[in-house]
């Protein structure tokens, strides 16, 4: 039995924020409703993806798989009752789809899905991506190991303890334990890189 999902008119300036779910409920049933999703995680998961590959255009290519691959998925999405669920889903499919491009295993998504995707043009804080600050930035994941640069990755796209955790496939406590040392070694690096004079790159 199908239940209607309403919510709080989107004029109002009062209305609570549109919830994931509810947006997810919209665009399964017309594609022109996945917009918001679109708009809500473009940012996350470009930055997710430039930090992965660490180059601008085959963040962008790899962005736009991962939409491409969400929205053609999206019937088959089950919501369960968990707020963080789509995002979860979504950059299950992000680290997947990345992995598979880098293994030179491209999987594109129908044709009809990515072209149902709303153009997006980089943001300024997107663009400034490509600035001293974030090279430093993939300089110092390079030389972390595969399942902290993993968690790193994920915690600067925005995803919290407990989602990291369901993304990964680890439990909660292993996660928070794995951050906190490999937060100490990010700055044990940063501090060497200092201390040496290293150049941003």
């Amino acid at each position: 039995m199908r239940t209607e999902t309403t919510h709080p008119a989107t004029d109002d300036p009062f209305a609570a924020p549109l919830t994931d779910a509810w947006l997810v409920a919209r665009a399964r049933g017309d594609r022109a409703a996945f917009a918001p999703l679109y708009d809500r995680y473009f940012g996350p998961v470009f930055r997710f993806c430039f930090y992965r590959v660490g180059d601008w255009q085959e963040a962008e290519d790899a962005t736009a798989d991962i939409f491409a691959n969400v929205l053609a998925g999206l019937p088959r999405f089950q919501l369960g009752d968990r707020d963080d669920g789509f995002r979860c889903w979504l950059f299950t499919i992000a680290r997947n789809v990345v992995a598979n491009r880098r293994r030179g295993q491209r999987f594109d998504a129908p044709l009809a899905a990515a072209a149902d995707l709303p153009d997006a043009a980089p943001s300024p804080e997107e663009a400034a991506f490509a600035d001293d600050d974030h090279r430093l930035v993939r300089s110092l994941l390079a030389r972390l190991k595969p399942d902290q640069r993993d968690l790193l990755e994920l915690r600067l796209a925005g995803l919290n303890d407990a989602e990291i955790a369901r993304v990964l496939g680890r439990s909660h406590d292993a996660v928070r334990k794995e951050q906190s040392r490999t937060i100490q070694l990010l700055r044990s690096l940063i501090n060497d890189n200092h201390e040496s004079g290293a150049p941003h790159g």
